[in-house]
């Protein structure tokens, strides 16, 4: 008998696991604590469904709050070289320290997403943000292309016009496209 609830408890939990497993990633939403994101310090939160770039590095949404303006999500792939991009705090260009760069193409954005240097035809993709009482929400369900760069080619990856609205949904569950947002 104690045999018999034994084994009806262990089944019943490693069919909770299997549930809790198979529903992770199920909402295209990320939960980040807010007591987690320190404000001008990006803070990676890994996709692993996304893939990786060339290097292995995984895919993913940097989550950061920035004084007077809020919560942002970038998408971690840069437009141009496909690669993840990342975070140098004490790196200077300009005025501005701190960047996101890109160890494939050398292009730059600042801590608001903005491009600031390299061959960067748009700034950052973004995901909409949602702030709730200690949490921020991610929807990574679909992409906001990052606005074109006043020099930007039109031949180049695509760019969010001014005044325009440019979006794509992003896949579930399965790794990007190569060409995922650049055309």
């Amino acid at each position: 008998m104690a045999l018999g609830a034994f084994i009806l408890v262990v089944v019943g939990a490693a069919g909770a696991c299997v549930v809790a497993f198979v529903n992770t990633g199920a909402e295209p939403e990320l939960r980040v604590a807010l007591a987690e994101i320190e404000p001008g310090v990006p803070r990676f939160e890994p996709i692993t469904s996304w893939g990786a770039d060339d290097d292995q590095f995984t895919y993913g949404i940097w989550v950061t709050q920035i004084a007077r303006v809020g919560t942002r999500a970038y998408f971690s792939r840069d437009v141009n070289s496909g690669c993840h991009i990342q975070w140098r705090a004490t790196e200077q260009v300009g005025a501005v320290t701190g960047v996101f760069r890109d160890p494939c193409s050398g292009s730059l954005y600042d801590l608001g997403g903005g491009a600031i240097g390299g061959p960067a035809t748009r700034d950052l993709d973004t995901f909409d943000v949602e702030a709730r009482p200690g949490v921020v929400v991610i929807d990574f369900s679909v992409l906001h292309i990052g606005d074109c760069r006043a020099d930007a080619d039109p031949d180049e990856p695509i760019c969010n016009p001014p005044d325009g609205t440019t979006t794509r949904s992003v896949p579930r569950n399965t790794a990007l496209p190569n060409d995922f947002a650049r055309r």
